[in-house]
């Protein structure tokens, strides 16, 4: 394909860095998690270790820093999972974790509403997955990796964006997918990270076998006696 010969790619100084930076964050938010049972004084000295680690160690000897052998096996995080991890560091960081008590029950209609748009995010990310796992194993006429080098994916897909705003801006859900979307295109089209390819910056292996986890746990979560109506 004609937009594919001479893809544009990340820069090559910028690029390393993004990769550090993008697993510290993720590797950071991973201990946070794991770790979520522990108090914040253990939590957070241990975050900040991992992050520091990733970064130091990745400018100074990348062979002693995770985020090398982590991006041989997966490359780096997409632009879709760096947001997402730091919108949980910063979330932890400046509030406190909520009690169950104050969460919504799982029968909560205003709640669901108000998951709605997270949750048909995680659909489409799902989908786009095996999409994409499909094309890698060539069942598709067309290669459809390829289009992701195009200017009309982003184009596309900006629209998309843009129409889910415009639809159903006035839920909180969809403002917030709505400016995560928007905020992972504008990075792709100025840096072009990590790739160069739009659907390295949506969504990664990692994040992709997330989501199918978290849709299968929904899933049988419905499936459970009790749940479904009747």
């Amino acid at each position: 394909m004609d937009f594919a010969d001479a893809p544009y790619l990340p820069a090559a100084a910028l690029a390393p860095a993004a990769l550090w930076l993008s697993w510290a964050w993720l590797l950071g938010a991973a201990v946070l998690w794991f770790g979520r049972g522990l108090a914040a004084r253990l939590r957070w000295p241990a975050a900040w270790l991992v992050m520091l680690w990733t970064l130091l160690a990745g400018f100074w000897q990348p062979l002693y820093s995770p985020a090398y052998w982590l991006g041989l096996a997966f490359q780096g995080p997409s632009v879709t999972s760096a947001l997402l991890c730091l919108g949980y560091l910063v979330q932890q960081g400046c509030w406190p974790q909520p009690e169950r008590s104050t969460l919504a029950a799982p029968g909560d209609a205003s709640a669901e509403r108000g998951m709605s748009a997270w949750h048909g995010l995680g659909v489409a990310g799902v989908l786009l997955g095996w999409v994409l796992l499909l094309d890698l194993l060539a069942c598709w006429p067309q290669a459809i990796y390829a289009w992701g080098f195009s200017p009309a994916a982003l184009a596309g897909l900006g629209a998309l964006t843009v129409l889910l705003w415009l639809v159903w801006g006035a839920r909180q859900s969809a403002r917030q997918v709505s400016a995560l979307l928007a905020a992972v295109l504008l990075c792709y089209a100025a840096c072009r990270l990590p790739s160069g390819n739009l659907w390295d910056a949506v969504l990664d292996p990692l994040l992709w076998l997330a989501l199918n986890l978290i849709m299968l746990r929904r899933w049988l979560r419905g499936k459970k006696p009790g749940r479904s109506g009747g």
